[in-house]
This record gives C-alpha cells, sequence and structure tokens, in this order.
C-alpha cells in the first residue's frame, strides 16, 4: 500500500506493485481481497479518486491538473472514473466544497 500512495500519480502495474511488496501477482490480489474486499486495480483507482476529491475540494488546481495529478492524465477517463467511483463529476465536487471561514459569501 505504501508504494500505491507513494506512486499514485505514476503509472501502477500488479506485477510491479506484487514484486515490491515481495508476493507474487495471484498472492498479492489474494491478501488485497482479504483484507479491503476489492482487487489492486480497484484499490488503485479507489485511492486515485479519493485523492482527486481532496484536490477538487482543497486546491484551485484545475481538473485536467488534478487528474494528471493523481495518473489519469485523460481527461474522459479521469471523468469517467470520477462519476464511476465518486458518483459524480469532477465540477460537481468542486462546486460542492465547503466554503472557507475566509471566503467572501457569495
Amino acid at each position: 500500500m505504501a508504494l500505491i500512495e507513494v506512486r499514485l500519480g505514476q503509472p501502477l502495474t500488479v506485477p510491479e506493485i506484487a514484486a515490491a511488496a515481495g508476493a507474487s501477482r495471484n498472492h498479492l490480489t489474494w491478501l488485497l481481497r482479504a483484507a479491503k474486499g476489492e482487487t489492486v486495480v480497484g484499490c488503485i483507482r479507489a485511492r486515485r479518486m479519493e485523492r482527486a476529491r481532496h484536490f477538487l475540494q482543497a486546491t484551485t488546481l484545475s481538473v485536467p491538473a488534478v487528474a494528471s495529478s493523481v495518473g489519469i492524465p485523460d481527461l474522459q477517463a479521469f471523468n469517467k472514473a470520477c462519476r464511476r467511483v465518486l458518483g459524480t463529476s469532477p465540477r460537481s465536487i468542486r462546486a460542492a466544497r465547503p466554503m472557507s471561514p475566509h471566503s467572501p459569501a457569495q
């Protein structure tokens, strides 16, 4: 999981994560499914979307910059992943972010 966190913005493959963990691909998949209830790819996708949600809510980074920073440089793929995993578009997440107590009222 540490490798996934450190390299979240970069391309990751299951075999390279398994090698870094000192496990076979199948064993790593079994371990993650037992511990988290999802596949390696599912864990990577979930962490990327959690980080994307944070960036969309807490920063002023553009949507393409957020997408790239979480390892999904294709904007169409990022939008699709947001809708599938987070249930809404990146713009909707950004629009729903809480106002800062120092922001002027609108």
